[in-house]
């Protein structure tokens, strides 16, 4: 009988990870915000446009907590009429893209092989 020995499980890798997932993908739209800033700044108005099952009390509370973690940066653009407008922050926008388009790859590959072991597709 071949023992087989288990590698041990790096604590700060676990840590790392689990802080990404607390950070970006945790809360009801982050996702869509994150991927509604991959090309720019957009207002609240936009994202409530973008993403219409998240209330404007949602998207401000996700945007703020977004910015306090230094991944959402918020602009006053006012002049008379109130204009903020959010973006990814620079030492973020290359890292949550390169997030985003990982997990959107892994995805379409785990659809794939969903879609062709049950026959079904999945949304």
């Amino acid at each position: 009988m071949k023992i087989v020995s288990i590698p041990k499980l790096d604590p700060t890798y676990a840590q790392r990870a689990r802080l990404t997932t607390e950070v970006l993908l945790q809360g009801k739209g982050r996702i869509e915000i994150l991927c509604a800033m991959r090309s720019g700044p957009v207002r609240l108005g936009q994202l409530a446009r973008l993403i219409p099952a998240a209330s404007k009390k949602m998207l401000t509370q996700n945007l703020r907590r977004l910015e306090g973690d230094g991944i959402v940066i918020s602009s006053d653009l006012s002049d008379t009429t109130l204009h903020i407008e959010y973006d990814l922050s620079d030492g973020a926008r290359e890292a949550v893209c390169a997030l985003l388009d990982e997990l959107a790859k892994w995805g379409d590959s785990y659809l794939m092989q969903v879609t062709i072991s049950d026959g079904s597709k999945h949304q």
